[in-house]
């Protein structure tokens, strides 16, 4: 980090999916998640995780290039939310089983290009 690199500079963009406590097991969702983001593939470095926050169960998706959180959030219909400091952009949706049927398909259309 040189001395004009700023926090912001290095700084993720997030792409946030909360869950209830009642819907499909998270890190199954995580898996699949970060199978989808593979079939991109990204152009920088990102993260998938699983955390527990006030709101229940979320996947935490972070990414070092704008373009591949765009991609991502196009793809399940996240949408733009107040950031924590620490992110560059902040996107959130909702994972219910429609959502996780928009994650399967996606992931089942972009294999069947790749072969």
């Amino acid at each position: 980090m040189n001395d004009r690199t700023t926090l912001e500079d290095i700084s993720p963009y997030l792409v946030l999916g909360q869950a209830d406590d009642g819907g499909q097991p998270i890190v199954e969702t995580a898996r699949a998640l970060h199978d989808l983001i593979v079939t991109f593939p990204p152009h920088g470095h990102y993260s998938v995780r699983t955390v527990e926050d006030e709101c229940g169960p979320a996947i935490h998706c972070a990414f070092e290039r704008k373009i591949d959180a765009d991609r991502l959030a196009a793809a399940v219909g996240a949408i733009e939310i107040a950031r924590y400091e620490t992110y560059r952009s902040e996107r959130a949706f909702y994972l219910d089983e429609k959502v996780a049927r928009i994650i399967r398909r996606a992931l089942e259309r972009r294999r069947s290009i790749a072969n």
